[in-house]
């Protein structure tokens, strides 16, 4: 009975020992940066709205030109990655828009977000831009995996399709991602769960601009994260090592990615996906462009996506890894010019 009385002691003082400590860190933490509101608290960010549903947007080009529409990683993340294919404007009308519920745009109810409803709103977005002609699509990520989605649904709106690395278009693709950045969770070492634990702390004393802002910081902290031992996505990165690119965003969307990555799993918590049904009636040429350096979602990926396309092309950026777009700008965009033409 001592012996039971003495470790429910020692555990009592433990916990209380832990809670002080918490208490003291919450008191003497502050934010490292601060969360830009969306187009709901200003509506000077350029935006529009589409059948009720708001979108940070801009374009740029002659309007009378081709349509191209940039579409950005994620789920949960912004365009502010892919701002260097704006040198595109000077032969076509190039589209960017941060996807519902991400970015700078509006924050929504979960129950409007999914998979459906993010190529719903690329059809939306198609159809406003380019109502009367076939667009031209770039997709990062896993922006590329809404465009394959968009071609096999819609291969008679798309002139030219440029997949930049995919994350996976089927259950096998989607298989090996995971195997390969092992749940996306980091090595928990004392290091990772002592500056995860800050990043908590951090995200309960973010101020505004709205309920989301300190889950969306809490992604940001965690995302930025990018030196941590045995990172799961350092295969991404040229040497393992990620550069400024890895965390070039405005605003991430914590419940957009969370929400949209819900709804292309099963029950048991595996992905079931397919965004190639259909793709095999497109018989234009599809790019793929891969990073040099990728090891994760690299060549080896690409070209089990591209069995699936009746007429696919493949690009290797050198020196280049998951960001290329970003990482080197002039080589990517050399290739999609070429492409283009």
């Amino acid at each position: 009975m001592k012996i039971l009385k003495l470790f429910i002691k020692t555990v009592g003082w433990i916990f209380l020992a832990i809670l002080l400590f918490l208490i003291t860190t919450y008191i003497f933490v502050t934010p490292k940066f601060e969360i830009p509101k969306t187009v709901t608290q200003d509506k000077t960010i350029p935006h529009i709205t589409i059948d009720t549903v708001t979108f940070h947007a801009e374009s740029f080009g002659p309007k009378d030109a081709p349509v191209v529409i940039a579409i950005h990683g994620g789920p949960g993340q912004d365009y502010r990655l892919l701002q260097p294919l704006k040198s595109l404007a000077d032969s076509f009308h190039i589209v960017f828009y941060d996807q519902r519920g991400t970015g700078l745009s509006p924050r929504v109810a979960t129950s409007e977000l999914s998979l459906e409803s993010s190529l719903s709103d690329l059809k939306a977005i198609a159809d406003y831009y380019s109502p009367d002609q076939p667009v031209y699509l770039i997709g990062h990520s896993w922006g590329a995996m809404l465009a394959s989605g968009f071609l096999a649904q819609y291969p008679d709106r798309v002139t030219k399709l440029v997949l930049a690395e995919p994350g996976f278009l089927t259950n096998e693709t989607a298989q090996i991602f995971m195997e390969r950045t092992k749940g996306m969770m980091p090595k928990m070492t004392s290091s990772t769960i002592w500056r995860m634990l800050k990043a908590v702390l951090e995200s309960w004393k973010v101020d505004g601009p709205d309920e989301e802002a300190g889950m969306d910081y809490l992604m940001a902290r965690i995302i930025g994260m990018t030196d941590v031992e045995d990172h799961p996505m350092a295969g991404y990165y040229c040497n393992g090592i990620a550069n400024e690119s890895a965390t070039t965003f405005w605003r991430l969307g914590m419940q957009a990615s969370q929400a949209i990555r819900q709804t292309g799993m099963d029950s048991k918590g595996n992905f079931n996906i397919n965004l190639v049904n259909g793709v095999e009636n497109y018989s234009n040429e599809v790019l793929f462009i891969c990073g040099e350096c990728n090891t994760i979602i690299g060549e080896d990926i690409q070209k089990k996506h591209m069995v699936y396309f009746a007429s696919p092309i493949l690009k290797i950026i050198p020196n280049a890894g998951h960001n290329m777009i970003n990482e080197k700008p002039k080589e990517t965009i050399q290739v999609i010019r070429q492409y283009f033409k």
